[in-house]
């Protein structure tokens, strides 16, 4: 069996020509060359897909940089549309607006306006006004507190009661008009004594000098409350009080 076998490859190598090992040859070299080509397609389709992912991650870190910057912006725009309806509202007096807007700035834009209102006249011995720069320049924005009238009835009973009495505190009296004690709408509520200004109420407020727990000032930068009814009256010791109603 093995003497037949190999005579049979003697035969199939006698039957193959010159020719046809030629054309063998160049249709290896063809393949090669194909192969070779193939090789730089696929290095060449390896760099593309490198080069279109460094800009997938470039446009991915633009667009996160830009998303970013349109958060920052959210509640500046924000502002800026609710100073419009500050302005609209019937019952507040432009000082009692003024309050709204400087407040309204300290929430949304904090870092600015620590920049511009507190560090100015920052007296670095005072620990409450140290720590109000502190907070503020490392506060995150939040957002707006708008006017309510409940909250601005509540706030108005108490504001004229504790003026008429020269009374300091949250305790509600009796209206002598009404005759009535004063409604204790709010959920927080924060009261400025001897200011004139809007900018001057909320700077006191805000530093809450004297005041241990700072709580005005933790109502104040709370995002805890989405609207506020601000009342100013005279007082008969301190010549004006502001009382803040927030809920």
């Amino acid at each position: 069996m093995g003497k037949y076998f190999g005579l049979v490859i003697l035969i199939l190598t006698g039957c193959v020509s010159q020719e046809m090992v030629t054309q063998k040859r160049n249709e290896l070299e063809q393949l090669k060359d194909q192969n070779s080509t193939l090789k730089n397609e696929v290095a060449n389709f390896k760099k593309q897909h490198k080069l279109l992912r460094d800009s997938l991650g470039q446009a991915k870190q633009l667009l996160m940089v830009k998303v970013a910057n349109d958060k920052s912006k959210v509640p500046y725009l924000k502002f800026k549309a609710d100073s419009l309806v500050i302005a609209k509202c019937v019952f507040a007096t432009d000082i009692e607006k003024d309050v709204y807007n400087y407040l309204n700035f300290a929430r949304t834009r904090p870092k600015e306006f620590c920049e511009k209102f507190v560090i100015p006249n920052w007296d670095k011995n005072n620990s409450y006004e140290n720590s109000l720069v502190e907070k503020m320049m490392s506060l995150k924005p939040m957002g707006t507190l708008l006017p309510d009238r409940k909250l601005y009835a509540s706030a108005d009973c108490h504001a004229i009661v504790s003026g008429e009495l020269g009374f300091v505190g949250h305790t509600r009296s009796v209206n002598r008009k009404t005759k009535k004690k004063c409604d204790s709408y709010f959920m927080g509520e924060c009261i400025s004594y001897g200011c004139g200004s809007g900018l001057s109420i909320v700077l006191q407020l805000l530093i809450d000098d004297g005041v241990p727990s700072l709580g005005h000032r933790y109502i104040c930068l709370s995002e805890g409350y989405i609207e506020v009814g601000i009342s100013i009256r005279k007082h008969a010791k301190y010549g004006v009080n502001c009382v803040l109603d927030f809920m």
